[in-house]
């Protein structure tokens, strides 16, 4: 076993065992919950709504930022925090592997406690007679382009700032809930936009999906990917020229 697979076996451990990340899996255990509960007292065409809702603005616009937010910043945080950060000088690595290892741990994490939530919005998809591919698609690939972005984004922010947890927080709350809600010409900066247009992929006919990017799906998806490649590269920059000690 090299040093990037032990180190991010060592932080998908310290991520996903630990009390933080037990209480917000309760998010997504939530929101699958009632989305069976809706299928149980629903009638087929009093769906689609729903599945727009659950699929476009609970599970992208809320609960994998929320989850990614929680466990991104933990990421180096805690260490900040615990005054731990410059044991990192005694690894005899350059740090970008550091960063990527605990960017890798974060997502995978992100995707793991968001599976209720995603296995609800697949199968309320199904139950609107879509093409099983197609809503199997759609959310699987919003859900891991989405929390990819979200988790370079914030373990970045976990490095510039010690209030990375309220900054995060502050950007899906107030950004992409209100003003890029409010202002079309803003979702070019809303991540949230991005995952929406790739989630429509699961959505049927012409079902409005709240505030969406306006490029195509395609397009779509590879903003998501170019944000998490460049948060992640100028997270090991970061890493790299901060003072630790």
């Amino acid at each position: 076993m090299n040093f990037s697979t032990s180190l991010y076996g060592f932080s998908l451990r310290g991520i996903l065992f630990r009390g933080r990340t037990a209480g917000f899996a309760s998010l997504p255990l939530v929101v699958a919950v009632v989305a069976f509960v809706v299928i149980g007292i629903t009638s087929v065409p009093s769906r689609y709504g729903v599945q727009n809702t659950f699929t476009g603005n609970l599970l992208t616009g809320l609960v994998v930022p929320i989850v990614a937010l929680v466990l991104a910043i933990g990421a180096f945080g805690d260490e900040r925090d615990g005054r731990t950060l410059p044991l990192l000088r005694a690894i005899a690595r350059p740090r970008w592997q550091i960063v990527l290892a605990r960017f890798a741990a974060a997502w995978t994490s992100t995707v793991v406690v968001c599976l209720p939530a995603v296995i609800a919005c697949v199968v309320l998809g199904i139950s609107v007679n879509q093409p099983v591919g197609r809503v199997l698609g759609g959310v699987v690939l919003a859900t891991v382009l989405t929390s990819a972005a979200y988790c370079g984004v914030f373990v970045l922010l976990s490095l510039l700032t010690r209030r990375g947890l309220l900054a995060g927080l502050a950007y899906v709350v107030l950004w992409e809930t209100f003003l890029a809600g409010l202002a079309p010409a803003l979702r070019g900066l809303s991540i949230g936009s991005y995952g929406r247009r790739v989630a429509s992929l699961a959505i049927p006919g012409d079902v409005p999906l709240g505030t969406v990017a306006s490029g195509g799906v395609t397009a779509s998806a590879l903003v998501l990917a170019g944000i998490a490649v460049v948060a992640v590269a100028l997270a090991g920059w970061r890493l790299q020229k901060m003072d630790v000690g």
